[in-house]
């Protein structure tokens, strides 16, 4: 990034995309980046996107009435935001998020609610199923030499049906991906990144903020509390592969 130019980061909805303590993710970076300009975009708002090119787009977890009320509220912007992902901007969907960029979601009395189609991708909700997790996966960066380990927490009514083709987010060496039959979790295209991983993501990984830093221009940016996280994410690399960690339904 260059010296004149500021880090803005766009949190869509935060005052309801906060779910299963998803809105650290937002906490965590404004303590990487205190400099930073953070937008947070309410549901009254237009989005900042629409007329700019944020360095990120942070969109977290929320619950299904308000999943239809984000699809409703982004569908007004869905040319711009393929426009933005085709030219590479970062953005990251976590938690039940990813579900508004699907092309539907199947309730589970069997009508349908049409997404935002920007992934190929269909959501089955199987309320009151539940299914939960721990993750340790390997994320798909292409232009690294090396796989960077993201870990985490899945706890979510759904299972995804993907189209053919598609990137996804990491490949899980613990833990269920997109669905209970595949290791394959979330998408990535170009750099949209959408996962299911909660825990929060961001304060829990402190490899993959590192990548997700310098990815967004701020490579000489410290990673807040990063011996603390450190410690943190050693011990779940370690505990998440011991016999019995797995919470799968």
């Amino acid at each position: 990034m260059s010296a004149n130019a500021k880090t803005v980061i766009e949190v869509l909805y935060p005052e309801y995309a906060n779910q299963a303590g998803d809105n650290g993710n937002a906490m965590y970076l404004r303590a990487c980046l205190p400099d930073a300009e953070f937008i947070e975009t309410t549901h009254d708002d237009v989005p900042y996107f629409a007329e700019h090119v944020p360095s990120l787009i942070l969109l977290c977890g929320m619950s299904e009435a308000q999943q239809v009320n984000t699809i409703k509220l982004l569908q007004p912007y869905r040319e711009r935001l393929v426009e933005l992902i085709d030219a590479g901007v970062p953005m990251l969907f976590t938690g039940s998020a990813p579900e508004v960029l699907g092309t539907k979601i199947v309730n589970p009395d069997g009508s349908e609610t049409p997404a935002l189609g920007l992934l190929d991708f269909v959501t089955h909700c199987n309320i009151p199923a539940r299914y939960h997790d721990v993750v340790i996966g390997d994320l798909n960066a292409p232009e690294r030499d090396e796989a960077i380990k993201v870990v985490g927490f899945k706890i979510q009514f759904t299972q995804m049906k993907a189209g053919a083709g598609q990137q996804p987010f990491c490949r899980n060496e613990v833990g269920f991906g997109l669905n209970k039959q595949t290791s394959e979790e979330g998408f990535r295209k170009n750099n949209l990144m959408a996962t299911w991983l909660i825990g929060p993501l961001l304060p829990l990984n402190p490899d993959f903020t590192r990548y997700l830093l310098d990815l967004i221009g701020e490579k000489d940016a410290p990673l807040a509390f990063e011996e603390d996280v450190r410690a943190s994410y050693e011990e779940r690399l370690k505990t998440f592969r011991l016999p019995g960690m797995g919470l799968a339904y």
